[in-house]
């Protein structure tokens, strides 16, 4: 089936996950987009650093505190959560009322959006003429950033020194003077900036007949707004709006009503409050409430948007579908509803994500019962019967033992099971074999395998081992530095890889070096996450950078409708490129290599 007839899962786009560091922003995920389909195996590939985790951990809703999607949408489509009915009830047909009402009330504003517009742009004018240009305020940020980084690496430096060895005496005193001089450089742009926007402030103040002219044009401005807005007078229609703004309006008012009739009243008026405020100001500049993108932005200020599907009357019931942007879930019930119950992770360490005193059987138990609509004795069957599926021995007998009476391995499965046991559409595994040996790694890849067979779900491997993607993967995404910068189906990277650092990790591959041949590893070290990269991330490690490299991003190319790659090397000025000799015939040396592997049954 080709990817355009398969369904979409999980769909990333151009997001970017950063996180703060000490008072520091490291961009740890950079414009990253990516269509995950139902039923696939997935490998996500790439050094230790190159965001892998980060990546699953952002659709799964696992970031760390300090961690936050600073731009795109990541949107799961699955059919029991995005179906979401709300029932008519008293409340909700006078809570229905009073946001129609509100609604309406608001698109008056619509008749003098015009001016309104024109009012913003004089203001912005006027602001402009007092404050920095764009250009100026980069400058100054970039010089500021720059010192203060300095003074921040040197407090780091004098930390590491001896402060009672009077050998480092000397090197902490030039440190400190050094220090001081930062210090004393961050305070002068800060002055220089400060001065600069008091001056333009003073010269605006003093040219009194722009003030007035300014002045005179809002004024205007402002009255010719409220001529607009002020409503006809019309019998039976005192507002003065179209049928259209009134039908509008009442879908409008059903889709706030889904969006937030799922959380309990206290939320919903705090939700409440932003949607007003959201949709009057997208009034009020005359913004297309009919644009599906214009709606799911303004629905974001405060929950993810329900599209209005239909109403039974007969059943008092609203039907609507969810389109559920991950990235811009806020609720933890949401996350409820998709993480763990529709999105599970398989850690790499079992001992870490098993409870030591807790037994098998009730942690298994434990995600059941909280995810599902089921009594304790239909939750022990079914984790029976999902240990029983994993693999583990006579479950009866298991269920209340403890992790430490657990191999790696059949932990690694109970981790498998806690995973599967509310039969989530994507199952994530992170490393799932680096703590196990290798007749246990084959045993576990290929319980997976055949779990996925059988139950019908996504899995998202995550690993820097090319040899296992081999045998367990459709399709690869190769990151580097944050970004994706191949992907395409196994034997598209396999066998006819376009990346050069594609080609640096297949050439690192150990099954892949002569005998008594020194091993192949990557030169240099990835770029630092917390500065802007400038032109190929991989560039400065490159051997194939040309100059454009060091300039300019590469853009995807296609290379066929499975397989992209962010290389200038794909672009038809660059000169003809070939990957490295030991690479090329990949697919004989790999079929020989794993001939005898233990992955297929």
């Amino acid at each position: 089936m080709a990817d355009n007839e398969k369904k979409v899962l999980l769909s990333l786009k151009n997001v970017s996950v950063k996180f703060n560091v000490r008072g520091r922003i490291l961009t740890a995920i950079r414009n990253v987009s990516l269509d995950i389909y139902e039923n696939e195996s997935l490998a996500i590939v790439g050094e230790s650093g190159s965001g892998k985790t980060v990546l699953t951990k952002t659709f799964a809703g696992m970031l760390d505190t300090n961690g936050f999607i600073s731009s795109g949408s990541i949107v799961f489509s699955d059919d029991e959560v995005s179906q979401t009915d709300v029932r008519l009830t008293a409340y909700n047909r006078r809570l229905l009322n009073y946001l129609r009402n509100t609604l309406n009330k608001n698109s008056q504003l619509e008749r003098g959006a015009a001016e309104y517009r024109r009012i913003l742009a004089k203001q912005a004018d006027i602001k402009h003429v007092k404050a920095l240009t764009e250009a100026e305020e980069e400058d100054y940020q970039r010089r500021l950033k720059s010192a203060r980084d300095n003074a921040v690496d040197l407090r780091n430096y004098i930390l590491t020194l001896d402060h009672h060895s009077a050998a480092d005496a000397a090197e902490i005193k030039s440190s400190q003077e050094k220090l001081h001089t930062f210090e004393t450089e961050v305070e002068s742009i800060e002055n220089e900036r400060k001065a600069l926007i008091a001056s333009r402030e003073n010269a605006y103040r003093s040219d009194t007949a722009r003030q007035a002219a300014d002045s005179r044009e809002l004024e205007q401005l402002k009255a010719e707004r409220a001529r607009r807005i002020a409503a006809p007078d019309k019998p039976g229609n005192p507002l003065g709006l179209t049928d259209e703004v009134l039908a509008r309006n009442d879908v409008l008012a059903r889709e706030i009503l889904l969006s937030i009739g799922r959380y309990p009243i206290r939320s919903q008026i705090g939700f409440i409050r932003k949607l007003n405020r959201a949709f009057r100001d997208a009034m009020a500049i005359g913004e297309d409430l009919n644009d599906l993108g214009v709606k799911n932005r303004i629905f974001q200020t405060a929950v993810f948007y329900v599209e209005y599907r239909s109403t039974d009357e007969a059943a008092g019931i609203i039907h609507g579908w969810a389109v559920i942007d991950c990235a811009h879930v806020k609720y933890t019930n949401d996350w409820q509803q998709i993480r763990g119950r529709r999105i599970a992770t398989v850690f790499q360490d079992p001992m870490t994500s098993l409870n030591p005193v807790i037994t098998i059987g009730k942690q298994i138990m434990t995600v059941i019962l909280k995810h599902q609509k089921c009594s304790q004795a239909e939750a022990r069957q079914r984790t029976l019967e999902i240990m029983g599926k994993v693999g583990i021995p006579e479950p009866e007998k298991r269920f209340d033992d403890y992790p430490f009476q657990y191999s790696g391995g059949m932990r690694q499965r109970i981790v498998i099971a806690i995973a599967l046991s509310c039969q989530p559409k994507i199952l994530i595994c992170d490393e799932p074999t680096t703590a196990l040996d290798v007749t246990i790694q084959a045993q576990i890849i290929r319980l997976i395998k055949d779990l996925q067979r059988e139950l019908g779900f996504t899995t998202v491997y995550i690993t820097h081992d090319l040899g296992v993607v081999a045998n367990v993967a459709e399709r690869v995404a190769v990151l580097y530095a944050g970004q994706i910068v191949e992907l395409g189906t196994v034997e598209d990277i396999f066998y006819d890889p376009k990346h050069p650092y594609t080609w640096a990790l297949l050439s690192s591959l150990p099954q892949l070096t002569d005998k008594n041949s020194e091993l192949f590893s990557i030169p240099g070290t990835p770029p630092s996450l917390y500065n802007k990269i400038v032109g190929d991330a991989f560039a400065p490690r490159n051997k194939y950078a040309m100059a454009i490299d060091l300039k300019e991003e590469p853009p995807m190319f296609k290379v066929s409708d499975t397989h992209y790659a962010k290389t200038w090397l794909l672009d038809p000025r660059a000169p003809k490129t070939e990957a490295p000799k030991n690479i090329q015939n990949l697919h004989e040396k790999m079929a020989a290599i794993y001939a005898a592997t233990d992955f297929e049954e």
